[in-house]
């Protein structure tokens, strides 16, 4: 919230000290065809109604000649809105900026727009920054913008710019109408020239070979001879194959079967003959069975029998004989027309050749003749077009003078600015949530531990940093005194059955506070019974500092080790009853002494004696003392220090006290901040509230 409220007022005291910058907009028709006055194709290139084009005529408005024109036209070097940044800006940077822009040559010659200032160089920079084109989607609209302090400026200069993109248009035009015009006169020239002399040589050619200026005339004449005779050379054919077969099945039949032919059976006067000839053989059979052969009447039927016989012969005959006639005749039809045939496709022949050149010629006149008429055209169309020349473009909306700034929005300002700052804040904040994977409440412990809560020690400060071991004597009414009852009192209710308790406090790492909670808890339960504390911590000892004790006094070392007997070694802490054996000179090898037969007695030897026995053991992340010590306890407690201690160090902590099979009373947070618990975490613990607090405190000592 503190950096969403800074962003905040930063932002506004940004926005409300600029300037207003006010937009005005034009909007232009870019047709992708204009009207022609005549009828020809456009001289000038580059209209279209594609995106291209759109996009083209877009850049062109942007472009240096358009922006130069308006700079010009408008004065605007001498307007008080530029001339102070023409002028600030320095010599070096508008000489660099008129290079670019100008496009030098590698002997420092400029290019293009030689006339250009260097201040106008300068403005263009600027100029081109507050110029917006946008075309319009789905449309052959563009949109003209222009941002300035001065609102008459805005819309003066947007208005403007169509102006002079307009008529740069119409210059680009008529100048490439010009040059075209030029160019397309010396075309036509040429063209003239090129069309007489392909004419004179087709003209030559022609005269030549003797061949007529209309050619087709003469083809098609040949070619409808060539067709008949084609046809009837077909049809010769046809005939003489049909009469051929007829004439060939004569020539191998035996003569006196001619009768059985079917060209001589379909005859008329054969069958006429036949029919005779069999009314006669009729008559001869009825007479034969009247009369007798020397009959006169008989002789006289069968003299005509024979005659009508006679007579049918040579009919067959006839017949036989117009067969081979038809034949002879049909072949030499069929060969006379394929003669003649022949010799018009030679005629044909001849004449194709000669007209291979004459196509040529004609073809290479046609399109000389084409080629010219067209760019005589052009000529004198592009002439009549010069001074009607026509803008493809034209104004849909002129540019007003706008009444509200578009720049800055100050209430978006401030509340984008109010808004991406909170975002931001609670970005980090949650980023840093989640990389934090300490233990930093009652929660954690019970969730992700899944242990029991015991409590909470809270951060000592000040003069309470110097008595952290000596807190619940001399600071009875401290929250922290507080805290280490409420634990010692969670220890109590969790084993109400098992006398002579042996506790046990470790922690995973060192500095974790657990040496000052075993001093505080042992002295909490040293008020209704007798207890022993023990130091286990042979390596890293600190019961010296932290209750007083002499660094020469013989301890746990010496105890276990049989140098000194037990009644040297314990002390007791003045002003209390709590016994303490500190841990002495630090042995070589503690882990074989805590391991020995000997400190097994001295514990059994113990319980016998106290109530409770308290041992200080080593982090269990560090080494194995604390499983030692745990395997004589009754239960342990494990120390972690809150926001500092990984969960996942812990749990590997917790996971080898549990494979070793050793109770866990709980967990106990050190160094815990209560205030940031209660705004965060919800840990409305009612630890504030001390009296009632210390009255649960009591009440629960009393009922353990």
């Amino acid at each position: 919230l503190a950096f969403a409220l800074f962003a905040t007022v930063a932002t506004a005291i940004v926005v409300f000290s600029m300037k207003p910058v006010y937009r005005s907009s034009a909007t232009v028709l870019v047709e992708a065809k204009r009207a022609n006055v005549v009828s020809i194709q456009e001289v000038y290139a580059g209209v279209g109604g594609d995106l291209e084009h759109m996009q083209t005529q877009a850049q062109f408005l942007r472009s240096r000649d358009v922006s130069l024109r308006v700079i010009r036209k408008l004065r605007l070097a001498e307007h008080p809105e530029f001339a102070a940044d023409v002028a600030t800006d320095n010599s070096g940077g508008i000489a660099n900026n008129l290079n670019s822009l100008l496009g030098r040559d590698g002997k420092g010659r400029a290019n293009v727009a030689a006339d250009v200032t260097p201040a106008e160089v300068s403005l263009l920079r600027m100029f081109v920054n507050r110029l917006h084109i946008e075309p319009m989607r789905m449309s052959q609209l563009i949109t003209v913008s222009f941002d300035a302090n001065d609102p008459l400026l805005a819309a003066a200069v947007a208005n403007a710019v169509v102006d002079a993109y307009i008529q740069a248009d119409l210059d680009a035009r008529l100048s490439a109408n010009q040059t075209a015009g030029k160019w397309i006169n010396v075309r036509v020239t040429e063209l003239k020239a090129k069309l007489d002399q392909s004419e004179k040589e087709l003209q030559a050619y022609r005269d030549k070979e003797g061949m007529l200026d209309n050619k087709s005339s003469v083809l098609s004449g040949s070619g409808r001879q060539f067709e008949e005779l084609s046809k009837s050379l077909v049809d010769a054919r046809v005939r003489r194959s049909e009469t051929e077969q007829t004439y060939r099945q004569v020539k191998s039949m035996d003569p006196s079967l001619f009768d059985t032919l079917p060209v001589v059976l379909r005859n008329p006067q054969v069958q006429r003959a036949k029919d005779i000839e069999a009314e006669a053989e009729k008559k001869l059979a009825e007479a034969s069975q009247r009369l007798g052969r020397e009959h006169p009447a008989y002789q006289a039927v069968a003299s005509e029998a024979a005659a009508a016989k006679a007579t049918s012969r040579r009919q067959v005959q006839t017949v036989v004989a117009s067969v081979v006639k038809e034949y002879e005749a049909a072949a030499a039809t069929e060969k006379a027309i394929e003669q003649e045939l022949n010799s018009s496709k030679g005629a044909i022949q001849t004449l194709n050749r000669k007209e291979i050149p004459l196509t040529s010629l004609e073809r290479e006149v046609t399109t000389n003749r084409q080629l010219y008429q067209t760019f005589l055209t052009r000529m004198k169309e592009t002439g009549a077009t010069v001074d009607t020349q026509q803008s493809n473009a034209r104004v849909v909306d002129p540019a007003i003078i706008p009444s509200v700034p578009v720049a800055p929005n100050k209430t978006i300002s401030m509340i984008v600015a109010a808004l991406l700052s909170l975002g931001l804040g609670v970005l980090v904040a949650l980023v840093l949530k989640r990389m934090d994977n300490t233990v930093k409440s009652s929660t954690d412990v019970e969730r992700k531990l899944r242990q029991p809560f015991l409590a909470a020690l809270p951060i000592l400060t000040g003069e309470n940093t110097g008595l952290a071991g000596r807190m619940v004597i001399d600071r009875p009414d401290n929250l922290f005194s507080e805290s280490i009852r409420t634990a010692s009192t969670g220890v109590m209710l969790s084993a109400l059955d098992t006398p002579n308790k042996v506790v046990i406090v470790t922690s995973s790492m060192p500095d974790e506070g657990k040496s000052s909670f075993s001093i505080n808890f042992a002295l909490t339960q040293a008020t209704t019974k007798p207890v022993l504390l023990i130091e286990g911590d042979m390596r890293r000892p600190s019961f010296a500092k932290a209750m007083g004790v002499p660094s020469n006094h013989p301890g746990l070392s010496e105890l276990v080790a049989g140098s000194h007997e037990a009644k040297d070694c314990i002390m007791k802490i003045m002003g209390s009853d709590l016994h303490v054996i500190p841990a002495g000179r630090i042995p070589p090898n503690p882990l074989d002494l805590v391991s020995s037969v000997k400190f097994r007695r001295l514990i059994d030897q113990f319980r016998s004696q106290y109530d409770m026995i308290v041992i200080d053991t080593p982090p269990v992340h560090l080494v194995s003392d604390a499983l030692v010590f745990g395997a004589l306890s009754t239960g342990l407690i494990y120390v972690v220090k809150a926001h500092e201690t990984p969960i996942q160090v812990v749990q590997k902590g917790l996971n080898r006290i549990a494979a070793a099979g050793i109770p866990i009373f709980g967990v106990v947070l050190n160094k815990y901040d209560f205030e940031k618990a209660d705004r965060y975490y919800g840990e409305q613990s009612g630890y504030k509230q001390y009296g009632y607090q210390s009255a649960y405190g009591e009440a629960a000592a009393k009922k353990a």
